[in-house]
């Protein structure tokens, strides 16, 4: 992409996405918008303090999904494509003039998936870039199925992966408001492994993966290829299937990097 103009000064809102951080002059073609969906139980919050090290040129743009952080009241989803049709309203009102770029994280990685889809079919403007972290592409279908295990069972693989905090994990009342979002994340994801079709996008992308990451395989990741007649690039670091906490560094680095070069 066309390099990045000099950074200008960023002021804070409190409109977007029920509260996230706006650049001045937002609609200038000198910035990279970059919205961030999170993965299953997340909130836009996961993604707030990589506003500290992101290349000031990009405006960082966390989504918030119904059911959790500030919009914890909302309803969850019946489906993921119900959610993708809630964040892309969102999306398409807030680019702009800009380009902007996706990052996803695990289930966030689908809602991209399903985001563009619905971008090809209302023609709307494509993003300059796609971050697909943490993910196999929605076509492989063979998969462990955990949203329908009894709550004891569900938790017990959620904590397996390693991204729910110990304290959280070991309150039986937290886990009580938190599993019912995560089962209903988890079950979206399930089902949309059902009827995702592969697609082949015109857009450049960066896929990460952990070296240590259960829920993969390199074969899996290679497999995003499919998906793009343009550049892919697959990053392997270090950590398993929450990485992006681990190694948080070197993820805003290759986000800097790619977006500014």
């Amino acid at each position: 992409m066309a390099k990045l103009c000099p950074s200008r000064r960023f002021i804070t809102t409190s409109g977007l996405n029920k509260g996230e951080n706006a650049v001045e002059n937002n609609n200038s073609s000198d910035y990279m918008k970059l919205f961030c969906l999170p993965y299953a139980g997340g909130s836009a919050t996961v993604f707030s303090k990589w506003r500290r090290e992101l290349d000031p040129r990009i405006e960082l743009l966390p989504v918030e999904l119904a059911g959790r952080g500030r919009r914890f009241k909302e309803p969850c989803y019946p489906s993921l494509p119900d959610g993708v049709k809630d964040v892309s309203s969102y999306i398409m009102e807030q680019i702009g003039d800009s380009e902007y770029s996706l990052f996803g994280h695990s289930m966030g990685s689908l809602y991209i998936c399903e985001l563009m889809k619905q971008i090809r079919k209302n023609g709307w403007r494509k993003p300059r870039h796609l971050f697909l972290s943490g993910m196999h592409p929605p076509h492989i279908r063979d998969k462990k199925k955990i949203h329908h295990l009894p709550d004891e069972e569900f938790i017990q693989e959620i904590i397996k992966l390693g991204g729910t905090p110990k304290e959280v994990a070991e309150n039986k009342e937290l886990m009580e408001i938190f599993t019912p979002v995560l089962r209903g994340d988890y079950k979206n994801v399930e089902e949309y492994f059902l009827v995702a079709d592969q697609e082949t996008w015109d857009i450049d992308m960066t896929v990460l993966t952990g070296d240590d990451d259960n829920l993969v395989t390199l074969d899996d990741i290679n497999q995003w290829r499919k998906y793009t007649s343009q550049s892919c690039t697959i990053v392997t670091l270090q950590g398993g299937h929450f990485f992006i906490n681990e190694e948080e560094e070197k993820v805003i680095d290759i986000i800097n990097k790619t977006l500014t070069a």
